[in-house]
């Protein structure tokens, strides 16, 4: 085998070697780390020799055999004599010396007869040159390392090349055979070092091919640290059993079984202090340094960092850190198990003693495996556990709190550790962390439980529908004496009491529905306020939008989001945004959240976010980012643990699913179990209106128009009839156009639209354009016109690609009309086949009522007209805006203040319209005026 990087140190033992066959000895210390390649580079040496006419001799020193005295000696004179030398077999007793063995004190003094024949034998019965190579000399015994030194001492002069090789990390141990050799001329030291990356590459060339070495050199490199007998090891471990790679050659390394025992191989062949180091490194993980490791065996602080300097320096750490978690993995394994547990409560105690971060100390405690019972510790790991959880470690979060809960001091303790536990597996699967609900429940009405983790069971009781348990566990939090005024009974706070009655009144909307079952206020007239869902959070969101500073409000909530902050406050602040058709920035800020480690790692809150999202996306009528949006939020929570809540991702992923015409997944999404409890909740209502479109768009509008009727029945019995929540109203008149009964669904649109008063609204621009749908083509036009204004301000694209269509068919109908009339102009007037204006960027039309989109186009229509239609080419631009005005139905005052003029310059500049188009009157204006329209009026004068 081709050796990387040790051509220099061969050439230096050729020449030595042709030196001692002319006579002249040589003694070559071959020094370096353990693993590096000292013996294949002896191997390789004595395989030239050999080829050269030359003897060679090799003996090992082992560690087992260091109290065997002359061990070493006997090897050497055995093969010595096994080369063919007439060598008379050695017998240490023959010149009078006692071998012991296993007494380190017994070492004897080795008589001068027994040196002079040792030399002599070796030197003068040799017929050719001979090489002696004595491996791992450092673990040698005192009387055969005697009798080496004094051999070297004399084969100045004979055809003798002694070479010897030792570890680096032994060096001290070696001191006397050094003192006396390294000074003589005729010897040399060669010192082996780990591989480089160029050497690295080399040795994978021949190994792998040049294909698995050209790109991943470093990364071998990194892993082996240049150490060449853990690089073969993972050589190997690339291998499998028929020789050829793996079919991810070009991957790096990955170290498996054949690593981990090379990296052992290396560290018990180095001093046992080095061994003691790396395990104290193991167990001690990232919070190792030197002087903890020196704590922690209790060993002069001095030896601690030579120890890993000199593990470093053999390729086996990397600045005091395992290079591999497989290295860790396999020192920690090479533990005898008693002696694990008992390793790590000791590092535990140690860094909890030097203030290390909990996150550390925590590892070490689980680690032990243990339920030692002591307040720190529970402390520790709840505080490690809220690390865990910030930066999206949830499952890690978990993890501390089972250990924490199995070392509590006392029951208030164990209940503060299970709330917390519930609290985690909630973020995970709202449905694991309900077997903790009756031991919760249980210590809240024992008063073991209060604060913030007495609100944990109240929570997920609402969450899942139990509602009157969690009105039981707040009127025994209320019925306490001697509270405190700033708190409940119990120490939980009065604020977070009153935050649960609103959340509970928000998902129980029926009043009194409760009453009398447990006693509890549940729907009293004291907790529970007339007009429910005013106090919810979409209303609440709403009335935001009414105060301008409260825009840059939820700015800042969501600029200021973190992973301590509550999502609740996030995600009504993207509420907000959506509801003041900020639509693309709540999908960029839920996006942007999304990618937050404490959301994206976490199921639940990364689930919530991308139902908000979907929303966002769906009302800008981005429906594939919508019902992507809406699969993942159902896919990392199951809908059964969704709770009452899961009326919401349903419907979004059903509308979303209808607009894109996938049926089949609609019928899934449809088909999915919902618990009964959500029927009694304000979650039901977007449920029940993407049922009902599901029907609508599978033909069967009776059906449609019983789920949009149920969804306004509940509105209105709840108190909550609010557009922005479910604008059923406009569902249920499209289910009455299709079963043609038109006159009904007029009567609700104008309902509708009495209901929502003078102002721009996103269920106003769909219920003009309902109410188009069941009006004469005059009255037609302008409502569509208004429509599209007041959607394209709403930013959803969906509806207000629908107005732009039905405003296009209204102007071919008129154009229809005009043929069979006969007007004035012609269908070949560009005018009559212009298309609609495109509506400006979003929030344009609402913001800036002198700007019309579609100027620009009606003025280039005008100047084209040619000399076939001068008619409404001779009108002036005011004129145009006066008269596109007044057929849009504005009175004169109206037209006056919307164009900033008086009412007498209104109707001077109408009877010089009535003039140039040759009519009596505004009723005989032509529709084609519209397309000049800077601004509309309602219809009928709202």
């Amino acid at each position: 085998m081709k050796l990387s990087e040790r051509d220099g140190q061969l050439r230096l033992l050729d020449r030595l070697y042709e030196s001692s066959a002319r006579g002249k000895g040589a003694v070559v210390v071959m020094n370096g780390p353990v693993g590096c390649g000292k013996t294949a580079l002896i191997q390789a040496f004595a395989e030239r020799v050999t080829e050269q006419g030359g003897s060679f001799v090799s003996v090992t020193a082992s560690a087992g055999e260091r109290l065997h005295h002359f061990g070493l000696i006997d090897q050497l004179m055995n093969a010595v004599h096994a080369a063919g030398t007439a060598v008379a077999p050695f017998a240490a007793e023959d010149f009078g010396v006692a071998v012991a063995v296993g007494d380190p004190h017994g070492t004897p003094r080795v008589p001068l007869p027994l040196l002079q024949w040792i030399s002599r034998t070796v030197c003068e019965s040799v017929g050719k040159p001979l090489v002696i190579s004595v491996d791992d000399v450092h673990f040698a015994d005192e009387p055969s390392l005697e009798c080496l030194r004094y051999l070297i001492r004399r084969i100045d002069s004979s055809a003798v090349m002694v070479v010897m090789n030792e570890s680096s990390c032994h060096e001290r141990e070696l001191a006397t055979l050094h003192a006396e050799t390294l000074h003589l001329p005729y010897c040399h030291r060669i010192r082996v070092a780990p591989l480089t990356v160029p050497g690295v590459a080399e040795h994978l060339v021949g190994q792998l091919g040049p294909a698995a070495a050209s790109e991943d050199a470093a990364s071998w490199a990194e892993v082996s640290g240049g150490n060449p007998l853990l690089l073969q090891a993972l050589i190997e471990d690339h291998l499998v059993e028929d020789g050829t790679t793996r079919a991810a050659t070009t991957g790096g390394p990955t170290p498996g079984e054949s690593f981990r025992h090379a990296f052992l191989r290396c560290l018990h062949r180095c001093e046992p202090s080095m061994l003691d180091a790396a395990r104290a490194l193991a167990v001690l993980g990232e919070s190792a340094s030197s002087s903890l490791i020196s704590d922690f065996l209790g060993e002069d602080a001095r030896s601690v960092p030579r120890s890993l300097t000199d593990l470093n320096a053999a390729g086996l750490l990397s600045v005091d850190r395992f290079r591999h978690e497989q290295a860790q993995l396999a020192v920690l394994a090479d533990l005898a198990a008693r002696d694990v547990s008992g390793m790590h409560r000791r590092a535990a105690e140690l860094l909890h003693e030097r203030g290390a971060s909990a996150t550390a100390v925590a590892d070490q405690l689980m680690a032990t495996h243990g339920s030692d019972r002591a307040a720190w510790r529970v402390d520790t790991l709840r505080e490690a556990a809220r690390a865990a959880t910030a930066s999206g470690g949830i499952a890690q979060s978990v993890d501390y709190l089972r250990q924490a809960s199995g070392m509590c001091v006392d029951a208030t303790q164990e209940a503060q550790v299970i709330a917390e536990l519930a609290e985690a597996q909630w973020l995970i699967d709202p449905s694991r962390a309900a077997r903790h609900l009756r031991q919760l429940s249980s210590a809240v009405r024992t008063g073991r439980l209060t604060g913030e983790g007495a609100m944990v069971p109240v929570k997920q009781l609402i969450w899942r529908g139990e509602f009157a348990q969690a009105d039981s566990l707040l009127t025994a939090m209320e019925a306490g004496a001697g509270a405190d005024p700033g708190s409940a009974p119990g120490g939980t706070a009065a604020s977070d009491i009153a935050t649960a009655r609103l959340w509970l009144s928000i998902c129980c909307p029926e009043p009194a529905r409760h009453e009398g079952e447990t006693g509890g206020s549940l729907g009293h007239p004291s907790t529970t306020p007339g007009p429910m869902f005013a106090l919810t959070l979409l209303n609440l969101s709403t009335r935001l939008s009414e105060v301008g500073e409260e825009v840059q409000g939820a700015d800042q909530v969501l600029h200021g989001t973190h992973a301590d902050s509550p999502l609740t406050a996030t995600l009504l602040a993207l509420t907000f945004l959506i509801q003041t058709y900020r639509l693309d920035e709540a999908v960029r800020w839920s996006e942007r959240l999304l990618q937050e480690p404490w959301i994206r790692h976490v199921p639940m809150r990364r689930a919530l976010l991308e139902t908000a999202r979907s929303a966002a996306a769906l009302g800008k009528g981005d429906v594939a980012e919508a019902a992507e949006a809406a699969r993942t939020a159902l896919s990392l929570v199951t809908p059964a643990a969704w709770g009452v809540v899961v009326g919401l991702p349903l419907a979004l992923m059903i509308r979303a699913s209808i607009e894109l015409g996938d049926l089949d997944a609609v019928t899934t999404y449809v088909k999915l179990p919902v618990p009964a409890v959500m029927f009694d909740t304000p979650f039901v209502l977007p449920y029940l209106q993407a049922v009902g479109r599901h029907h609508l768009a599978m033909g069967r509008p009776q059906a449609a128009l019983t789920n949009f009727q149920s969804c306004g029945d509940l509105m209105v019995k709840w108190r909550i009839d609010s557009s922005e929540l479910a604008d059923w109203r406009n569902d249920a008149a499209a289910a009455l156009v299709a079963m043609g009964r038109t006159g009904q669904a007029r009567t609700l649109i104008e309902e509708q639209l009495s209901r929502l008063g003078d102002g721009r609204s996103r269920a106003k621009g769909i219920a003009l354009r309902r109410l188009a749908a069941t009006s004469s083509l005059r009255d037609r036009l302008p409502l569509l016109h208004e429509a599209v204004y007041i959607l394209a301000a709403s930013g959803d694209q969906l509806e207000l690609k629908r107005a732009r269509a039905d405003l296009e068919d209204a102007l071919d109908d008129v154009l229809d009309a005009h043929d069979r009339v006969g007007p004035p102009l012609g269908r070949a007037n560009p005018l009559l086949t212009r298309k609609v204006p495109s509506p400006g960027r979003q929030g344009d039309a609402a913001s800036s009522p002198g700007a019309c989109p579609g100027d620009e186009d009606a003025e280039r229509l005008v100047a084209e007209e040619g000399e076939g239609t001068p008619v409404l080419a001779e009108l002036t631009d005011a004129e145009r805006r006066v008269g596109s005005l007044a057929v849009a139905g504005c009175t004169n005052r109206e037209i006056a203040g919307k164009l900033f003029i008086t009412v007498s310059t209104v109707e001077q500049h109408l009877t010089k319209i009535y003039r140039k188009l040759k009519v009596r009157n505004r009723s005989d204006l032509p529709t084609e005026l519209m397309v000049f329209a800077d601004t509309l009026c309602s219809p009928n004068g709202r």
